[in-house]
Order: structure tokens, then C-alpha cells, then sequence
């Protein structure tokens, strides 16, 4: 790889992280209570950016992926008494790459057994062509919890 190409690379990357970072804490300021004109005003961009930032668009071949399957996604995942479907992770930070998962944080009863999750996974693999990780909101981690929160955003 040339100096160029590898400065380019090192570039994206870092405009990459930077926006994932803006996504994360636009999505905070506004789970912690401030509306969209105030981060607007906060932040120096537009409201019509800031609701861009808020909301999943899913711009990558996962993403894609995603927004053109939805229906289905919700549908099976309804099937197992599963809701409120949100993406977190690289996909909605706009940060997957070739080895990413597409994970997704849905509240769901507890009487939901691992084999069914596992089983929604692999029909939701099959659907979107990218491995599914099914994370339950009862079941987030402590240390997990304030960031999956954070860059959550609805399906």
C-alpha cells in the first residue's frame, strides 16, 4: 500500500469513528431529555441533521439490509412474543465492516427459551444474508447497559 492510499484508509477510518461518536452522544443528550432544537443548537448542525442522527438509516450492506427486510424482522421476532425492535452496535453507528453481526436489543418475556432465540437468529441470518445476534433488554449487562442504550435506535 502507497503512503497515499494508507493515509486515505487512516483518514476514513478516523471520520468513521468521529461520526459513530456524534451518533452516540447526539443519541444520549436526547435519551437524557433534550430535544432535537437543543442539541441543534448545542452541537452547531441543523434539527433536520440531528433527527438524521437519531433515527437508524442504515446506510451499509447490513443496514441496507435491514430496512429492506423490516417487515419480516419484526414479523418473526413478534413471533416469539419479542418488541420493540431497536439496532445497536456497529450497524447503527454506522461502523460495521466485513465481520460485523447485526445486533438487535428487543424487549421480550422471560419465558422465552435460548433454543427460540437461537432459532430466530438463524431464520433472521437466513433473511438479511448477516449473522443476527438477538440481545433481550432484561438481559443487558450492567457494564453493557448505558452504551447499548445510548446507540440504540428503533428498527
Amino acid at each position: 500500500m502507497t503512503a497515499l492510499a494508507e493515509l486515505a484508509r487512516r483518514t476514513d477510518a478516523a471520520v468513521q469513528r468521529a461520526r459513530a461518536e456524534l451518533v452516540t452522544g447526539v443519541r444520549a443528550a436526547h435519551a437524557s431529555g433534550l430535544t432535537q432544537a437543543e442539541i441543534a443548537r448545542e452541537i452547531g448542525r441543523s434539527q433536520p441533521e440531528v433527527s438524521r442522527l437519531l433515527h437508524f438509516h442504515g446506510r451499509s450492506a447490513r443496514g441496507r439490509a435491514l430496512r429492506r427486510n423490516k417487515p419480516a424482522v419484526l414479523a418473526l421476532i413478534s413471533e416469539i412474543g419479542g418488541g420493540r425492535v431497536r439496532v445497536f452496535g456497529s450497524v447503527a453507528t454506522g461502523t460495521d465492516g466485513p465481520d460485523s453481526d447485526i445486533d438487535l436489543l428487543i424487549d421480550l418475556s422471560d419465558d422465552v427459551g435460548m433454543l427460540r432465540i437461537a432459532r430466530t437468529e438463524r431464520l433472521l441470518a437466513d433473511i438479511l444474508g448477516y449473522s443476527v445476534d438477538l440481545v433481550s433488554s432484561s438481559d443487558l449487562r450492567a457494564d453493557l447497559r448505558d452504551r447499548v442504550l445510548a446507540e440504540a435506535v428503533p428498527l
